[in-house]
């Protein structure tokens, strides 16, 4: 099963939910732009959750876009 989700969502609890059922959860370290902020509002606000889930939004949701990264159960 393949996975793209918004770094502003944290993917741990469904990743252990997978792993219980026998699948290994990889997750990559590339991201890919989802779609351009509507406002300055939106983009503080996923700047700020991103930072808070321990990810750096540098370059991906303070260049102005919400990003995804892969997460490939198997």
């Amino acid at each position: 099963m393949a996975a793209f989700v918004l770094r502003t969502h944290d993917y741990r609890t469904i990743s252990r939910c997978l792993e219980s059922y026998g699948l290994a959860v990889e997750r990559s370290a590339a991201t890919w732009p989802q779609r351009r902020f509507t406002d300055a509002a939106e983009r503080r606000r996923a700047v700020a959750t991103v930072t808070a889930l321990g990810e750096d939004p540098a370059g991906t949701e303070s260049a102005g876009y919400f990003h995804t990264r892969l997460h490939l159960a198997r």
